[in-house]
């Protein structure tokens, strides 16, 4: 037994773990659990969670010098090394809301100083400026109990979500509304540039972020634009005022692998595909993506997939066959979201879009490797009725989940369904009724109003109660009815065929 403990002994002193090693000791390892741990320590202010790596008085120093800024870096969700030297290690660590560049000082037996030296606002582009975070805190602001929230440079009106699209990218210059404009060099670096708009045309897939602003006085259902009206050929419009409206302050492309992977970095595990209808232009589309997002409240990663509508009403022809032809774009993009390793994939299609998403999801299900989705929401679509009744019951065998939203009154609806020549359509409440197909939800929201999710709509209540409908079904995917002001019909005792909105 005493040798053995001798060899024990000896053992550890080689391997720097004996007393009276010295220099022996081999320097801490700092890697991405560790580091995780300091930033848990720091992000609850608790001494308990640091790890021993840390030398006992830096790790007293370092929670009492950032103590104020435990706020701002709560939240510890990975850590990248980004270099090292001799007795400095740096990484770059992401929290909730930011993300940090962290520098560890070392000697061979412990962890001496930590240093938060920058900081910046997460943004899908990754393009927010370098804050520097010196201790003065002079870019932070603090709530009325005094604690610091958030930097005084975040605007907490800013929407921001994804985009694809296979329209043509505009020729004009950029043109920023609002501040803060993107940081262009962090953008350059990070492989995002700045484009000005995509036009109506035809074009291969581009991907890329966009951030809008939500106006301080917005209501639920509506989307808040200066007014505009054309009088003998002349324009007249009012000067948009970012308090009162929306206001579009980024559009930013990237290429489709760096798309996928800031997709993936959001952390997020549901995504919502929006498909927007005709007569819409791409700032159109992107206002209504941000106000359903908005209203919806939702918690996953937002994603508009914007075809090529001219935004006219004269060219329906032309959309119709935009639509058409935006099958595989959009099942590509389904795709390249599934990739990103997103585990629950809806989709809300209006109008005409729903002729996009209906044709790629029934081709899907015929294929070797179907394209398979949660909840597929559609809200008055403009698809011919037949061709419509034709394709659910494919459509059914990819999804979990079919809801139609159907409106005799919806305006966008009466406007397509007279350019198509009075040809019935699916999301119409002819008089015999909206469609009724088995696995399908119907409900008819007629009594809502005149435009489903409305620009500008007038029926505030009743547009909240149909979006809080359309917030529980993507929560809970719970069937119908969902809300007391949503009601089978035909009544009971009778069995409810379809279901219907009632004020």
């Amino acid at each position: 037994m005493p040798r053995i403990s001798s060899l024990l002994l000896y053992s550890a002193i080689l391997i720097g773990l004996g007393p009276g090693s010295g220099s022996c000791i081999a320097k801490p390892i700092i890697d991405e659990p560790l580091v995780l741990r300091i930033c848990e320590a720091l992000s609850q202010s608790d001494p308990g969670r640091m790890p021993e790596a840390v030398a006992p008085e830096a790790a007293r120093k370092f929670l009492e010098h950032y103590r104020v800024d435990s706020k701002l870096l709560r939240g510890c969700r990975a850590a990248t090394q980004t270099r090292s030297a001799e007795n400095r290690t740096i990484f770059r660590v992401e929290h909730d809301v930011v993300e940090a560049y962290w520098q560890f000082y070392t000697d061979n037996n412990f962890i001496q100083q930590i240093v938060i030296e920058h900081y910046r606002y997460v943004t899908l582009a990754g393009d927010g400026p370098w804050i520097p975070l010196s201790g003065s805190h002079s870019g932070l602001i603090t709530d009325r109990g005094g604690d610091t929230v958030f930097g005084s440079n975040l605007d907490r009106n800013i929407i921001e979500f994804f985009f694809a699209t296979n329209r043509k990218e505009s020729n004009a210059r950029p043109v920023l509304e609002g501040d803060p404009p993107p940081n262009s060099v962090a953008g350059a670096a990070n492989g995002w540039t700045l484009v000005s708009d995509y036009t109506g045309e035809r074009a291969g897939l581009s991907f890329g972020a966009v951030r809008v602003r939500v106006p301080e006085g917005h209501q639920i259902g509506k989307v808040e634009l200066p007014w505009s009206a054309e009088i003998f050929g002349l324009t007249f419009e009012s000067k948009s005022d970012p308090e009162k409206h929306f206001a579009l302050r980024s559009i930013q492309k990237v290429d489709e692998a760096a798309w996928i992977k800031s997709l993936s970095r959001s952390g997020k595990k549901r995504a919502l595909i929006f498909v927007h209808g005709f007569n819409t232009s791409f700032r159109d589309a992107v206002f209504r993506t941000a106000q359903i997002a908005w209203d919806l409240q939702f918690g996953g990663t937002t994603v508009l997939f914007s075809w090529p509508s001219r935004g006219e009403v004269t060219s329906y022809l032309y959309d119709k066959d935009s639509a058409l032809g935006s099958r595989d774009a959009l099942l590509h993009v389904i795709a390249d979201v599934r990739k990103a390793g997103f585990d629950q994939i809806d989709i809300i299609a209006h109008s005409m879009g729903n002729l996009i998403a209906v044709d790629a999801l029934a081709h899907s299900a015929t294929t070797n490797s179907p394209t398979a989705i949660a909840q597929l929401i559609m809200a008055a679509p403009d698809v011919d009725r037949d061709i419509f009744i034709q394709g659910i019951p494919n459509v059914a065998k990819v999804t979990k989940g079919l809801t139609l939203y159907a409106s005799k009154n919806d305006k966008a609806l009466q406007l397509s369904k007279r350019v198509a020549g009075d040809i019935p359509r699916a999301g119409d409440v002819p008089e015999g009724g909206p469609i009724v197909l088995p696995g399908l939800w119907t409900i008819d929201v007629s009594l809502m109003g005149d435009e489903l999710f409305g620009l500008n709509h007038n029926t505030f209540a009743s547009t909240r109660s149909v979006l809080n409908d359309l917030a529980i079904l993507l929560n809970e995917g719970k069937a119908p009815p969902r809300l007391v002001e949503i009601r089978g019909f035909p009544e009971p005792p009778l069995k409810a065929a379809y279901f219907r909105y009632v004020p």
